[in-house]
């Protein structure tokens, strides 16, 4: 965004000076560690039939042994909620046994 706007202005003979490039990574930089902290919150609120941790390092869900689930921090709430009950969905269609136990326990 900010090369399309350095772009046009080279276009139209207009120069815009540095501090304005500075402040809107400023705000952009503000904006995302407001949302990041936001997000770190809010993860405690929800209730999706078990405990979900938002993780940075994580791609997709996971859950432990069906007491608790890691899932990507930028998922939305509704995107946990779907993958959750896909989940139960799942693991109740299998035979008793397979589905938390699949990968043995040492």
């Amino acid at each position: 965004m900010l090369s399309l706007l350095a772009a046009a202005s080279t276009t139209l003979g207009l120069t815009i000076p540095g501090d304005v490039y500075l402040a809107a990574i400023g705000a952009l930089v503000c904006w995302i560690l407001v949302y990041v902290v936001y997000r770190v919150v809010m993860t405690g609120r929800k209730d999706f039939g078990m405990p979900i941790k938002r993780r940075v390092l994580c791609k997709h869900l996971r859950v432990d042994h069906d007491q608790s689930a890691q899932v990507p921090i930028w998922w939305t709430d509704l995107q946990i909620q779907r993958a959750v009950r896909a989940h139960w969905r799942n693991a109740l269609r299998l035979p008793f046994g397979s589905a938390s136990e699949a990968r043995p326990q040492l």
